[in-house]
């Protein structure tokens, strides 16, 4: 069988791996950027479940070296003061094993690359796709510079506005943007502790910054007025109208000991520099069609305050390639229905968790921003009264534990906490 990806973001990396250890070697990963290896300055949170499939496939301890597990998340309110101080990532790890760590976006996508075999041949830069088609028996990709890419299947990893989805799916997911987002980095400065999450919110706003041992990552998400376009495009004017203008004074620490204006004076301009985004959210009603199928956010879109999205695009991956493997064992040239079938049960084991785990993440997003008194009353009273063990113990770990892993590869380095693996 041979495999088309579209995309060589981290579902992408992660789809060539996986095809890898599943003895499926005839892939080729196109991707619409002159670099074949995204340098983006964000930062991707990485859980319990994902550090699984890391260790399957051989990525686990080069990853682990990015940063040191996260310790501490605190909340703190528009003058710096603490709301809540709890025990959220020590709870994850006791539950599951495996800890919770950052990672700087283009470093993760680096060792991804990197230790692809034959990356020079299966990674195709500058390939900008226009066109799709399919029979009976492949799908061909059409490409801006007129080449053209034929496999028996096509799988696109390309994000949220997925040419893949636009040109293949006859129905647009129905989505929405009520926010945005501003993220980049800073070096670490002194009022922000390592290895530890600091939320600070206002009504309207909330400033995550998020920090390793000497970078200090942020994610400013803000919500959009009424009558706004869902995917607007920000320059750096923009930028400095609605974020930096308004906010530089803004508390972003205990104590007030830091501004986002100092962060922003510091910002690290290498890669582009900070950037601001819509955060879509939706779903794809159907993720295949014929040979082509979705994956990741070009299926399923999602706020990214809880860190989730990334994680839940591997898990895709994982499901995909264990029925991709499941059927090749059993006939080596499928016909389009069986590939249907296929691509059928993938959805079909995703769809409920990535639905819930959307949900919460998008009612996280509405809480920490106080859109409404509800928000404020579940920041400032519900949370310090029932604690980070309700959040993770009865709203996180029972869908950990039932994250997909690779069902043909074992893991070496398997972690069990006090929640049992669903799939071991």
């Amino acid at each position: 069988m041979r495999v088309v990806i579209v995309g060589s973001g981290l579902s992408g990396l992660i789809m060539g791996h996986c095809l890898h250890q599943a003895g499926i070697h005839d892939f080729v990963i196109l991707e619409r950027r002159p670099d074949p290896v995204e340098r983006s300055g964000s930062v991707i949170g990485l859980f319990p479940q994902t550090f699984r499939i890391l260790d399957q496939l051989d990525l686990l301890e080069g990853v682990q070296k990015l940063s040191p597990p996260l310790k501490d998340w605190i909340h703190l309110d528009p003058r710096g003061q603490t709301i809540y101080h709890g025990d959220f990532f020590a709870l994850l790890e006791k539950n599951h094993g495996h800890p919770s760590t950052l990672a700087m976006r283009r470093e993760l996508m680096e060792i991804l690359y990197s230790r692809l075999p034959d990356r020079e041949k299966r990674v195709i830069a500058s390939k900008e796709v226009v066109g799709i088609e399919q029979d009976d028996s492949s799908v061909t990709v059409t490409c801006a510079d007129g080449s053209a890419h034929t496999g028996d299947i096509l799988v696109g990893c390309d994000g949220v506005r997925s040419a893949v989805r636009r040109s293949v799916m006859p129905e647009p997911p129905k989505s929405k943007a009520e926010y945005r987002g501003l993220f980049g980095s800073s070096p670490l400065p002194a009022g922000l502790a390592p290895a530890c999450i600091t939320e600070t919110h206002n009504s309207g706003i909330v400033f995550m910054i998020l920090c390793s041992q000497d970078r200090a990552f942020w994610l400013i998400t803000n919500v959009k007025d009424k009558g706004e376009s869902d995917s607007r495009k920000y320059s750096d004017q923009d930028i400095q109208a609605l974020i930096v203008d308004k906010y530089q004074d803004h508390s972003v620490a205990l104590d007030g000991n830091v501004t986002f204006g100092d962060l922003w004076r510091t910002r690290n301009v290498a890669g582009g520099g900070p950037g601001m985004y819509d955060y879509l959210e939706g779903f794809a009603e159907r993720w295949y069609r014929q040979r082509v199928v979705l994956v990741g956010d070009a299926a399923h879109m999602m706020t990214p305050n809880l860190g989730q999205g990334g994680n839940n695009s591997i898990e895709d991956v994982a499901s995909l390639v264990n029925q991709l493997h499941a059927l090749l064992r059993d006939n080596p040239s499928p016909t389009t229905a069986e590939l249907e079938g296929a691509f059928a049960r993938y959805q079909k084991q995703r769809e409920k968790q990535v639905k819930t785990i959307a949900g919460i993440t998008g009612n996280y997003t509405r809480w920490t921003s106080w859109r409404n008194w509800v928000g404020w009353f579940m920041q400032f009273w519900m949370w310090p009264l029932v604690g980070d063990g309700f959040v993770v113990n009865w709203l996180l770990s029972p869908m950990i534990r039932e994250s997909i892993k690779l069902d043909f590869v074992e893991e070496k380095r398997l972690r069990v906490g006090k929640v049992a693996w669903k799939y071991t």
